[in-house]
């Protein structure tokens, strides 16, 4: 103990003794204060319920509070919610509370339209400034207007709505990023002139802060009427890092109308009355948590399709393992301009289900997907395409199948595959020898299937195409390549350890087809023709050969699906050969020894039915 000195618990050091000296308060207050700052940024609704104006209309309610935090512990996050649950009012919430527990904050609102914004953004402030009047009076209306709402605080926080080309901003909003109807989202605009401006990192004596979350982005939205980018972009892109936790913090939340009626934010006869006065689709829109898909009998369903965007790496080539099947299906076309047809190929990779209720059905990878323009002649649109087979080839084995429209030009193209090779290759023909049985060369692969479309009563039905087709979307049993191209991109070139970029361009297309493929699906609609179902295209310039291609070799797996299912059931099970030797006078036992004799099976035979009389 130093001499003359007495310890001080209150003061936490050594003093004097007989030595008064002052507690030093303010010391104390501000490492509170930092506390209590850090609490609130965490738990922003505790903070409104201490500061909520007694006159306030209404409290917060549990999907408030859930979206608050969200907003406070996320770099992303998508909130897609039913009209009434106060998104704008939570957005609004958030930001204000940035920029006052976070001085500096610079946030940028974007809308479908200025206008749309400004009357959203004020709307939800005048509201927050009775609710809670202490929040309110931290900060100061620079301007109000039909196109420009923007306030400050006196500490350099600014919340504005737009955000000018070459600006900067701590964190950005973007309202309704679902919306169809004019205004429609730009979402060019927003990704070329305002995504780039969210860049500014917050410094503290001109050191990074370590516990402020950068560069957020907070998107709210209804649900869509289609997949728009809205959702196969943002949407999937957030959830996808959330179940991963790459690349920050990520948070996707879909709510429905049920929410908000059970936690009292709205009224059972609110929801009631939208009921009756929408459309079915506009109530779908409006009140469900995610997008509604397509109302007139879409081919697959928005919703379907978005689900089955899974598959990151494509294959250009077989992947090694034998019991893999590949099937190369290609759609035929011809060089005829006017038509602007292209021919497609599609390249699905099957593989059998371990589970139990799918040992009949195998799993469909959409690995690879390309059209373009038509060869000039049926030789060099055959050779294409039997290079493009050799490629999914594994050790020459003729598993690879390849499926071809034989209808008009798609014959010939079938007989120019079927014809002598010069490489030393082995020829083609038909699968199971169905077709051009005398254009066979010997020791030909069975690996052409000469697809034949019809109507009613044909091989290969148009009608239950579709409807197959249908079904293993639905079922998840086909997988595409993802909308995360760079993602893919990535995951390819780990794959096959690929260290520069210099195949980029050659790798990105499958992906970019595969953009195309699902446009092409969702412009067509199902339509009754009879007893029949048929295709119709919504735009007659959106065409559908890669559609085609998919189609056609949906088809062969079908068929391989059959054969599998068949083998299945004629498997021999493992108690036959134990029931042919009790047939024969013997019992079940080890190695096939008889345990019993006559005399003792024929007294338990009768005990099994009943003992003697």
């Amino acid at each position: 103990m130093p001499t003359g000195k007495t310890y001080s618990k209150q003061m936490g050091r050594w003093i004097d003794k007989d030595t008064q000296q002052a507690f030093d308060y303010e010391s104390i207050n501000q490492e509170s204060s930092a506390l209590l700052i850090s609490f609130f940024r965490w738990y922003p609704d505790y903070f409104l319920d201490i500061i909520e104006s007694d006159n306030s209309d209404y409290s917060l309610e549990l999907p408030q509070r859930l979206i608050l935090r969200a907003f406070a512990r996320n770099q992303k996050t998508m909130i897609t919610g039913p009209r009434g649950i106060t998104k704008t009012y939570c957005i609004m919430l958030s930001d204000m509370i940035d920029g006052v527990l976070s001085p500096g904050e610079v946030i940028r609102y974007y809308a479908p339209s200025l206008k749309q914004g400004a009357e959203l953004a004020a709307t939800a402030f005048h509201q927050i400034e009775k609710n809670y009047p202490a929040l309110a009076s931290c900060w100061i209306i620079k301007s109000e207007t039909k196109d420009l709402f923007k306030i400050i605080t006196i500490y350099g926080s600014e919340l504005a709505i737009g955000a000018i080309q070459g600006g900067n901003c701590s964190q950005l909003n973007a309202e309704e990023i679902g919306q169809e109807t004019d205004p429609k989202f730009d979402f060019n605009d927003f990704e070329s002139k305002v995504l780039p401006t969210n860049r500014l990192t917050r410094s503290v004596n001109k050191m990074p802060d370590p516990v402020h979350i950068n560069n957020k982005i907070k998107i709210i939205t209804n649900a869509s009427s289609r997949l728009n980018a809205a959702y196969y972009k943002y949407h999937n892109n957030f959830l996808q890092q959330m179940i991963s936790g790459e690349m920050g913090l990520a948070l996707v939340i879909d709510m429905s109308w049920e929410i908000s009626v059970i936690t009292n934010i709205r009224s059972i006869s609110y929801v009631e009355d939208l009921r009756r006065t929408m459309t079915i689709d506009d109530f779908l829109r409006q009140m469900s948590g995610t997008y509604t898909g397509s109302s007139d009998n879409p081919i697959v369903t928005d919703e379907t399709l978005s689900k089955s965007r899974k598959l990151l790496a494509m294959e250009d080539s077989h992947c090694g393992d034998p019991e893999v099947i590949y099937i190369v299906a290609h759609d035929v076309s011809y060089e005829d301009g006017a038509k602007n047809a292209k021919c497609a190929d599609t390249v699905i990779k099957l593989t059998k289900y371990t589970q139990v209720h799918k040992r009949d059905k195998y799993r469909k990878q959409v690995v690879y997907v390309d059209s373009y323009a038509p060869p000039a002649t049926d030789y060099h649109q055959a050779m294409k395409l039997k290079a493009l087979w050799r490629k999914y080839c594994c050790n020459s084995a003729g598993t690879t199948y390849l499926v071809i429209d034989a209808q008009a030009y798609g014959k010939s193209v079938i007989e120019e595959l079927m014809k002598p090779t010069n490489d030393g290759s082995l020829p083609l023909c038909c699968y199971e020898h169905m077709r051009y049985r005398e254009l066979e060369q010997p020791h030909a692969l069975p690996v052409i299937y000469p697809l034949k479309a019809g109507t009613r009563g044909s091989h290969d039905e148009d009608a239950e195409m579709i409807r197959y087709a249908q079904i293993e979307f639905e079922q998840g049993n086909v997988e595409l390549l993802t909308v995360n191209i760079y993602d893919g991109i990535e995951q390819y070139k780990l794959k096959h350890n690929i260290k520069d970029n210099f195949a980029d361009s050659r790798i990105v297309i499958p992906y970019k087809k595969t953009d195309e493929l699902c446009q092409q699906i969702q412009n067509l609609r199902a339509s009754t023709a009879g007893t029949t179902v048929k295709e119709e295209r919504k735009s007659k310039a959106v065409q559908r050969d890669d559609w085609s291609a998919l189609k056609y070799g949906l088809r062969m797996a079908q068929i391989l699906e059959g054969k599998l299912k068949s083998a299945n059931y004629k498997r021999k099970s493992s108690w036959e050969d134990e029931i042919a030797k009790v047939r024969g006078g013997g019992s079940i036992g080890v190695g096939g020894a008889p345990t019993t004799i006559a005399s003792e099976r024929n007294r338990l035979l009768g005990l099994r039915t009943g003992g003697r009389k």
